[in-house]
């Protein structure tokens, strides 16, 4: 299986399939959180990890100047053909192909959001700090970042007798057709602090005949509160707030880390 921790977004069922899996589960509620957030700090807005534009284009609907980037064409061709049916929006969002480690766009901005634990694909310190050190460039004097990423659970991760998570499911309703996403390895690396999971698709039709099934994996960084607290201080942030889930609860062992900060 292929080493680039972001192999699950370079194309096929990973890409096809993702908003099915994404914006539910422990991530339910965040376009309304980012929405929220938006209201409160301004815009223009800068989503890194932007994907398929699931969130990028809430905030273009919603009366919203806002930039997406991601590092994925296949994820933008996605992006761009959904903002192809949305000729009102268009004028408010533009998508632009990118590295969030390392990008120039020639701007700044009152808000950078990170969604759905995308920071996490930056599976280095050094890659987490450089790209850290872009966004404060990024933004305007006293800007707000907002970054989502999971608190570990080491239960979980550690445990010798640790399970992969029960498949998921969810239907397509554009064609009927059951998708089931199933763990199939969950691989931790304690020195590294890096979580690699090789993830299978299985298509479905609805007498229950398999019609496509394809393996992929993704490789994801995790943190502790204290080592992010610290590396937003590092690089210019001040935290001022930090909940465990989009309804704003306080922090919590194992469920997100869910920053807000200030550019100082």
């Amino acid at each position: 299986m292929n080493d680039d921790p972001n192999h699950y977004y370079t194309g096929g069922l990973g890409v096809t399939c993702y908003d099915l899996f994404t914006g539910n589960g422990p991530l339910a509620g965040d376009i309304a959180f980012y929405l929220d957030c938006t209201a409160r700090f301004g815009s223009p807005v800068l989503e890194l990890g932007c994907g398929t534009g699931r969130v990028t284009l809430a905030l273009g609907r919603a009366g919203h100047v806002c930039t997406g980037l991601d590092l994925s064409t296949a994820m933008l061709d996605l992006a761009r053909t959904k903002l192809a049916d949305l000729p009102d929006v268009q004028k408010r969002v533009r998508l632009v192909s990118g590295d969030m480690a390392n990008f120039d766009l020639t701007e700044r901005f009152a808000l950078v959001i990170v969604p759905a634990r995308s920071f996490q694909h930056i599976v280095t310190p050094a890659g987490q700090r450089a790209a850290l050190d872009c966004i404060r460039r990024h933004l305007r004097p006293g800007g707000h970042l907002v970054l989502d990423l999971f608190d570990p659970n080491f239960e979980l991760l550690f445990a010798d007798d640790a399970v992969p998570p029960p498949p998921r499911e969810r239907r397509d309703p554009s064609s009927g057709r059951l998708i089931r996403r199933t763990v199939l390895t969950r691989d931790c690396d304690p020195l590294r602090q890096t979580v690699r999971e090789t993830l299978r698709f299985d298509v479905t039709d609805e007498d229950g005949h398999l019609l496509a099934s394809e393996e992929t994996a993704w490789t994801l960084r995790w943190s502790l509160r204290q080592e992010m607290a610290y590396l937003l201080e590092l690089t210019g942030f001040e935290p001022v707030a930090l909940y465990s889930d989009f309804e704003k609860a306080p922090p919590a062992y194992g469920r997100e880390q869910l920053w807000v900060a200030r550019a100082i």
